[in-house]
């Protein structure tokens, strides 16, 4: 049932991933960003809550002390995540981003061993660096077909990384301290209920010089806010909760070293095939070598191990 659990959220992360990208196309400035994600975060609330009502009802909302840090930590990290996310695919090639996005696989996985004693294999470890290589590669392959990465950029691809580690390993805080046997889905209600209270504060914080509106074209005002972008962020709030629901399941039945490179993985190959279907990004040999070192990675972390 892990596998089976991760298999949907490999899913619901591609397509939240892909609507991210028409989103950020409409997404001008951080503090745009922000807002995005915080009407994001109210959409997800109520997917949330049904969830729970679903899963052990509206009185399994009474959480201790305990959960509800934990579900702050991962709301913080979500947050951060989220935005970074949304500001680094304007600047980067999309499967770059999400190159970067595996590299923060790391987080979960060394601070599961070393506060969980998750084990680790030979083979493991050698696939994890195989990772990471797989990591430069795809760098390299950004700088071909983007701009080539400043400071800003990689200081924001390393937060993006960094972030969404955190997130993950909060899914293996909340199993070993959930001794009162709280569902999946009320952690991960609470996770969205913090982002967005988290997300709200900041944006109110944020000031940004507005735009002289009347050197806009009509496209250029309504680029902001329009229709189609809240049915994207509508249905991103789905798959997006769908996502971290249902890698939590998998988090509680399989160890770290197996979920987290899995998921990444698969993820990173789906997110070549939309770039080069979808939004029209060159596949070059160096992207296609990254994938083999990043298969034979995934290969010694989950199938060979030794």
């Amino acid at each position: 049932m892990g596998y089976l659990f991760l298999f949907v959220s490999i899913c619901s992360g591609a397509i939240k991933g892909f609507l991210g990208k028409k989103v950020s196309n409409k997404t001008n400035g951080i503090k745009s960003a922000v807002l995005t994600n915080f009407i994001r975060m109210l959409f997800c609330i109520p997917v949330g809550l049904l969830f729970v009502l679903i899963d052990g009802g509206i009185t399994s909302l009474l959480v201790n002390k305990k959960i509800l840090l934990i579900a702050a930590l991962a709301g913080a990290s979500t947050s951060i995540f989220i935005v970074s996310w949304l500001i680094a695919v304007q600047k980067s090639a999309f499967t770059a981003v999400d190159t970067f996005v595996s590299m923060g696989l790391l987080v979960p996985i060394l601070l599961s061993l070393a506060f969980y004693h998750e084990h680790i294999s030979c083979s493991q470890i050698i696939g994890l660096l195989l990772l990471f290589v797989a990591v430069i590669l795809m760098t390299l392959y950004n700088n071909q077909i983007k701009t080539k990465l400043g400071l800003f950029s990689l200081l924001l691809l390393l937060v993006v990384g960094l972030s969404n580690g955190i997130t993950d390993f909060s899914q293996k805080i909340f199993k070993y301290n959930n001794t009162d046997g709280t569902p999946a889905s009320v952690f991960n209600f609470y996770i969205y209920v913090f982002s967005a209270v988290i997300l709200l504060s900041v944006f109110l914080c944020l000031r940004e010089k507005k735009p002289d509106v009347t050197a806009l074209s009509n496209d250029e005002k309504t680029k902001d806010w329009d229709r189609r972008k809240v049915l994207y962020i509508f249905i991103m709030a789905i798959f997006l909760f769908c996502n971290t629901y249902f890698k939590t399941l998998a988090a509680n039945r399989l160890p770290a070293v197996q979920v987290y490179p899995l998921a990444q993985g698969a993820a990173l190959v789906l997110t070549l095939l939309m770039s080069a279907i979808f939004f029209k990004e060159k596949i070059k040999p160096l992207c296609i070598v990254g994938l083999i070192v990043l298969f034979t990675g995934l290969l010694l972390i989950n199938v060979i191990v030794f």
